[in-house]
């Protein structure tokens, strides 16, 4: 990519080249991730997460090599310094690189073999009499051509004819920190350089780097189709997943940065410049010189990925928003959903749903049996049927999982006061996890008890509501409402506890991710409305048949209460 600003009208093009058809491979099991897959399909939306939550390790995280680091850093200051000469700023920058890496005596020594080297080929090319100035001058295309390999592909020829420069003076002595110091006449300034350099890496370089990262977020599409088989065996759980299948062709305006990913094999590094460093003021307290970010050479670095993911064809979807902040895009042009031949029936029921109420075409995988080809199958309403033996083992299933977690959320609850009094919060992580957990838990239990009340309307109305979904509807409905409360509390809460020490920066954050996943979850359960033979005859049935709800008697309020 160029580094000049991207235009929309540019992006448009290369999408329609691209053939306008982008696709989603998601795991698709029974947990908080499908819940979002499910939702944001219903809602035309799609989540752009944070490079940080990349399953490729080096993915997005933007090269900062200790050698590339120092050396922007250290170049910034050095041109800073009032020196005319330009091979005496190169020899000065690259002292610092190295004694800044840890590695200065592999520095010196390669100025000791450059100086054999050097005096050497000026023996064998019968120029002992010839100025060693003017030697160097006259041949360094051939002295660089013939430099050992280590050197050569260390240096580049400027550096190189800057160190043949330094070491030609050196002749009778052997190259040390010392001597060469002493010849810069640069000692303290260099000693001054060192710490600087070391300050900006730790004050500036890196906190710009983790503070431009977090304000990015990334959604990633491939352009390889419904039938990459590796792309189901990684990102669909092995063809239990599904395939979600996007025109593009119908977005009209801007959503981001659209771009393809270019597959390489040398990692990309970004340069303080690019982040809108320009250089530094060499006072007491290092400040910075700021600039025009390059957005260009920005979205360069973040479009690059290693060669071996090529069988992805990925393009993605790049955005810049508030810090540690997720966005939902606006993308509701879904064309048509694929699952897994191993697909979970339940999220398989809970899809086809919503691609109904959506007019969302669905498709099945099948195996080739005389290839190795995919196909695929289009669903129809007569491939669904509902079975009230499987959603009640499904809601039963569902019911212990929720009884587990209130009692583990109750036990760690009992001791939470006093914890936090002894300023210990170890337990708020792990409570809202279960939260959390109990949280999806309750969203496909109330979808289930929905699609029961949906299909036994008749023998609901002849018989009442039996007491197994009473119960259920009441443990879930006053488990919402104390998480809102809880919710409220730690929001407001929470930001206090870290201005007053009481928990660390990591805390913090991680405390802050759930709390974003729980107001999620709520949202998505209070946006499905209960059956009416679900919910209009919970108070009067409860009271009339004078059912007890032990489970909700052990829902946690410690939380709320506490804060």
């Amino acid at each position: 990519m160029k580094n000049t600003e991207p235009k929309f009208e540019d992006m448009k093009q290369g999408i329609a080249k691209a053939g306008g058809l982008f696709y989603q491979y998601r795991p698709c099991r029974r947990d908080v991730a499908t819940i979002y897959d499910i939702e944001n399909i219903r809602h035309g939306v799609v989540y752009a997460q944070t490079p940080l939550n990349m399953n490729d390790p080096f993915d997005s995280m933007i090269g900062y090599s200790p050698e590339k680091m120092y050396e922007n850093c250290i170049s910034m200051l050095v041109e800073q310094l009032d020196i005319k000469d330009d091979n005496l700023k190169i020899i000065i920058s690259q002292l610092l690189k190295y004694k800044a890496i840890g590695k200065l005596a592999e520095f010196i020594c390669m100025l000791n073999d450059m100086k054999k080297y050097l005096f050497s080929r000026q023996v064998i090319m019968h120029q002992t009499k010839v100025p060693i100035i003017i030697f160097i001058q006259q041949n360094l295309n051939t002295l660089y051509a013939k430099s050992p390999k280590d050197i050569k592909s260390t240096l580049s020829k400027e550096i190189f004819a800057a160190f043949l420069l330094i070491v030609s003076k050196m002749e009778k002595v052997d190259i040390t920190e010392e001597n060469l110091s002493d010849m810069l006449k640069l000692d303290k300034i260099l000693d001054e350089l060192y710490k600087k350099a070391i300050e900006i890496k730790d004050n500036i370089y890196i906190p710009a780097l983790r503070s431009f990262l977090a304000k990015l977020t990334v959604s990633c599409f491939s352009v390889s189709g419904w039938d990459n088989q590796l792309m189901w065996s990684h990102y669909a759980n092995s063809y239990a997943g599904i395939c979600i299948e996007y025109d593009f062709n119908q977005i009209k305006d801007a959503i981001g940065f659209i771009y393809p990913v270019e597959y390489t094999t040398e990692r990309p590094t970004l340069s303080l410049q690019d982040l809108g460093v320009e250089g530094f003021n060499l006072g007491s307290e290092a400040s910075v010189k700021s600039c025009e970010p390059n957005m260009g050479a920005i979205l360069s670095y973040l479009l690059a990925k290693n060669v071996c993911w090529n069988y992805e064809k990925e393009w993605r979807i790049i955005n810049v928003g508030e810090e540690n902040t997720p966005l939902f895009i606006d993308l509701p042009f879904v064309k048509s959903i694929t699952f897994g031949m191993n697909i979970d029936p339940i999220c398989k029921q809970l899809l086809w749903d919503v691609c109904k109420e959506k007019e969302i075409e669905c498709y099945e995988i099948e195996i080739g049996t005389e290839n190795y080809e995919l196909r695929r199958r289009r669903l129809t309403e007569n491939d669904f049927t509902y079975n009230l033996d499987v959603e009640v083992d499904y809601i039963n299933i569902l019911m212990k999982q929720i009884s587990t977690t209130l009692e583990r959320i109750g036990k760690m609850g009992e001791n939470i006061e006093n914890e936090v009094e002894n300023k210990n919060f170890s337990n708020v992580s792990p409570m809202l996890a279960d939260t959390i957990d109990t949280m999806s838990n309750s969203y496909y239990l109330k979808i289930s008890l929905n699609r029961i009340c949906d299909h036994e309307t008749e023998d609901l109305s002849l018989n009442g509501m039996p007491k197994e979904i009473l119960e259920s509807v009441t443990v879930v409905n006053t488990f919402v409402s104390q998480v809102k409360e809880m919710y409220v509390a730690l929001k407001e809460n929470v930001p206090i506890f870290l201005l007053g020490g009481l928990i660390k920066g990591n805390e913090y954050t991680a405390i802050k991710k759930q709390l974003g996943d729980i107001h999620e979850l709520v949202g998505k359960f209070e946006n499905i409305e209960w059956n009416p033979f679900c919910i209009n005859k919970v108070s009067g049935d409860v009271a009339d048949n004078d059912i007890e709800c032990s489970a909700v008697d052990e829902l946690p309020t410690a939380l709320p209460i506490l804060f």
